[in-house]
């Protein structure tokens, strides 16, 4: 019995296994004996019928069965004794079994985890910069404002037209001589109607008609007319004002607040929280980049297509929510336009699994219930149990292991980096 291994390319590897005859032999006698209990063959009665006619008959089944009772076991032993770790399912390339000579030759090809060279004195001291912006009064209030809006009312009103406006039109639009007509209902001032046509209906009453004609720039908000001379007539069918709510403390009390005070410094705490959110993932990607422009990360085959289908799918899902009709995209489409990223991510994992082992990190039972805690909250409204379930029947509980390591190991590259504040400029602030 012997089993080599060889090194192909990259992270693939091949098993060379043989056994000996000896050994076959006695585990095809054992496999005959347990399919002659239910065999049904004429002329015999179950658990009758000689062991030569049975393996006749059914020898497709004893090579399966053989395969599966004697090669795992031998090629586990030696990955082991050479200290790889596999990460795709073994298949078998090559497979010779000889009924008569009781031989059993097989190839088995595997993808192994790849090999990064990295030093502590690669990682150690990293020099970023982390952008550092200060949350003010006015970002509250541009939040404050916001809500506002969100629960204003529009009134019809008996005033020429101002931006903010809520105004419909009844329009006939002349494209390179291609006539189109319909009823819009837009705000103005809000880039929701053409700038050219925008600007036209500012100071008209209702019932007022106007003209405007204009060559369109090639620029994507003008659809099938960019480029094109567009003439467009219209009339406005009404114009309704917008009213804000009275900002008091029972405007407060929709949002969760108790008062108006309360609804700014919660907004202040969400906004400051989101920046420390912001300022973490930007130093984090720094860091990575710095790491990935000094090591040479192998991307194996296996990880990559299940990355690429894992981005492709959520990819399908967010098209899907901003009303893409994703049917009329095909699967080949979604894949090569995530597979950038996907290759970027895989390489990411790995170095961060890398990290990881070179720093002795470890994921505790506790880090787990807390990352299910977190998920919970996210997507299961706070219930553990059912998050722990959901995790479980999907398999997904490794994953999410090893989702902890590897953002144990981003904070221990952060630990260990040297992170100078910028202040953010007045466009950044923006």
């Amino acid at each position: 019995m012997a089993c080599t291994l060889n090194k192909r390319e990259g992270v693939v590897y091949e098993a060379k296994i043989s056994f000996e005859p000896e050994k076959v032999e006695k585990e095809v006698n054992e496999i005959c004996k347990e399919i002659r209990k239910s065999a049904k063959i004429p002329g015999f009665r179950p658990g009758k019928a000689p062991v030569n006619i049975i393996k006749k008959q059914y020898k497709d089944l004893i090579e399966e069965n053989l395969v599966r009772a004697l090669v795992p076991e031998e090629l586990d032993s030696a990955i082991k004794d050479a200290g790889l770790t596999v990460i795709s399912e073994p298949l078998i390339e090559e497979l010779n079994f000889d009924d008569k000579k009781n031989t059993l030759n097989c190839v088995v090809v595997f993808e192994v985890k790849p090999e990064i060279d990295i030093k502590p004195e690669d990682y150690k001291g990293v020099k970023v910069t982390k952008t550092v912006r200060k949350i003010t009064d006015k970002d509250v209030e541009r939040v404050v404002e916001s809500l506002l809006n969100r629960e204003a009312k529009f009134e019809e009103v008996d005033r020429p037209v101002e931006k903010g406006d809520l105004v419909e039109l009844e329009y006939t639009a002349i494209i390179d001589g291609e006539e189109k007509s319909g009823n819009v209902v837009a705000v103005t001032g809000e880039n929701q109607l053409w700038p050219e046509v925008d600007e036209a209906i500012v100071g008209k009453k209702r019932g007022d008609e106007g003209e405007v004609s204009f060559r369109a720039a090639e620029d994507e908000k003008y659809g099938d007319a960019a480029g094109k001379d567009v003439t467009l007539k219209f009339k406005i069918l009404s114009v309704k004002a917008k009213n804000l709510p009275e900002l008091n403390d029972e405007f407060a009390k929709k949002f969760g607040a108790e008062s108006v005070e309360d609804l700014k410094k919660k907004i202040r705490e969400d906004l400051e929280k989101a920046e420390a959110d912001r300022q973490q993932e930007e130093v984090e990607d720094k860091i990575v980049e710095e790491l990935l422009k000094k090591v040479d990360i192998p991307v194996p085959v296996s990880l990559l297509k299940m990355e690429i289908q894992a981005q492709a799918e959520n990819q399908i899902m967010r098209l899907a929510q901003f009303g893409v009709d994703v049917k009329q995209i095909s699967p080949q489409t979604i894949a090569e336009m995530v597979k950038p990223t996907a290759e970027k991510t895989v390489k990411v994992k790995l170095l961060l699994e890398k990290i990881a082992e070179l720093e002795g990190i470890e994921v505790t039972d506790e880090d787990v219930e807390k990352e299910i805690e977190r998920l919970a909250d996210m997507a299961f409204g706070g219930d553990t149990v059912l998050a722990r379930q959901s995790l479980e029947e999907r398999g997904l509980l490794p994953m999410v292991r090893q989702d902890v390591l590897r953002q144990k190991a981003l904070d221990k590259l952060i630990e260990l980096a040297e992170i100078k504040e910028v202040e953010a400029d007045a466009e950044s602030k923006e």
